[in-house]
Formats: structure tokens, sequence, C-alpha cells
């Protein structure tokens, strides 16, 4: 726990000594690309999430589908069994 802590404290204190040494040395320059970088790795990732989200709803709507087409075909089934059951007799009457 102790060990997690120490590099915890050691990355935060590197973080600062590099975030120092960029703005002396080239100012704001390497944090505006980045930001640049980012905004483009955030559209791309906008678009792709659109498109699996849109998959995902396809999805959805099929599993849905087969669910309604399954409990028909269930429902079908036991009314036709019940029917099997009322023409030969086997039917428990209560």
């Amino acid at each position: 726990m102790f060990k997690l802590i120490r590099r915890l404290i050691a990355i935060a204190v590197i973080a600062a000594i590099v975030f120092l040494a960029l703005s002396l040395w080239r100012g704001g320059e390497p944090f505006r690309w980045f930001g640049k970088k980012s905004e483009y790795a955030g559209d791309i990732l906008k678009k792709k999430s659109e498109e699996v989200g849109a998959e995902a709803d396809k999805i959805k709507k099929k599993t849905e589908d087969v669910k309604d087409t399954t409990r028909e075909v269930s429902d079908g089934i036991r009314k036709t069994g019940d029917k099997v059951k009322n023409i030969t007799g086997l039917k428990n009457e209560k």
C-alpha cells in the first residue's frame, strides 16, 4: 500500500517537473497540440460510438423480435396441446 502511494507521489512530482520544463522550454505549444489531437481523437471516438450504438440498437431489435416470435410459438404450442388434451379427454377438470 505504501509502495503504491509512494509511486503515485513520484509520478505526480515527475509530471509537475515535465509540465514546468515544457512550459519554460516551448511555451504552450505542446499543450495546444495535445488539445487539438485530443479533439480529433474525440471526434473519431464520437463517430465510432455512434456507429457502435446503432449496431447495438439493431441487435437489441433483433433479439426482441426473436423473443416475440418465441413467445408466439410457445403460446401456439400450448394452445395446440390444450386442444389435443380436450379432444382426447386427458385434461384434468378442476
